[in-house]
């Protein structure tokens, strides 16, 4: 969960990350930011490019956001300046602090490659939180992986061609992507080729794994039904836990 994605942090960083941020930022207002005060601590899981940590913290939160791509946070720091981050893994970091609240959106969990792992993160999320303080995420769930992983798709820009080859593994649950990036424009492009993974987490599995990290209170949205629009939100799911 480290160096495989620093290629794709600028591709992220301008095709998808403010696009996300604006699905993503009213349901975390709705469910999470609601339940703490302005000016407290919050946890940003795996913040990628900065945007979502930016808004938060436009907001009037201390937003401290975490991720394990160096790359990643070269462009958060752009994007979100002023806020705090942390280069490490969600399945091992210690801030030395306790947060507010915590969350982690655009199925960056997805991206954790196995239950152990995943049980892993809550634990070290957990650690870090004070008691009763929120914690939200987002899955993406089998039909998701069903429609938008077995197929081709490519971002065409003057200075960028990215080309998206996916497939869903229903046996593994595993969902790969192989991306060939061509960037800089012509007459001298530059060739890319890397190799993106997520796992397709049960959520009965997922729910164990946050109670026996110390979650309780486990609640689960259906994306569309708390607002998310298109294909943002086709079968994914929130789910909501407290310390």
């Amino acid at each position: 969960m480290n160096n495989e994605y620093d290629p794709f942090a600028a591709i992220y960083n301008r095709h998808w990350g403010a696009d996300y941020r604006k699905e993503a930022l009213p349901i975390l207002e709705r469910l999470l930011l609601s339940r703490i005060k302005s000016g407290q601590s919050v946890l940003d899981v795996c913040c990628g490019t900065g945007q979502v940590t930016n808004a938060v913290h436009k907001m009037g939160f201390a937003i401290t956001g975490l991720d394990a791509s160096s790359e990643m946070l070269r462009y958060a720091a752009e994007n979100a300046p002023g806020c705090e981050l942390h280069h490490a893994d969600v399945r091992d970091f210690d801030l030395g602090r306790k947060f507010h609240a915590a969350y982690s959106v655009f199925e960056s969990l997805n991206h954790v490659p196995d239950l152990a792992g995943l049980a892993q993160a809550f634990t070290q999320i957990r650690k870090h939180l004070r008691p009763k303080a929120p914690f939200l995420f987002d899955l993406n769930g089998e039909e998701a992986f069903d429609l938008y992983w077995n197929t081709t798709d490519a971002v065409v820009a003057d200075d960028r061609v990215c080309v998206l080859r996916m497939e869903y593994d229903g046996d593994s649950r595993i969902a790969t992507c192989n991306a060939t990036s061509f960037d800089g424009g012509p007459p001298s492009w530059t060739r890319t080729d890397f190799t993106l993974r997520q796992t397709c987490h049960d959520l009965g599995d997922v729910d164990d794994a946050l109670r026996e990290a110390g979650f309780h209170d486990v609640s689960l949205f259906d994306a569309r039904d708390v607002g998310m629009k298109g294909d943002a939100g086709y079968a994914r799911t929130f789910l909501l836990a407290t310390a």
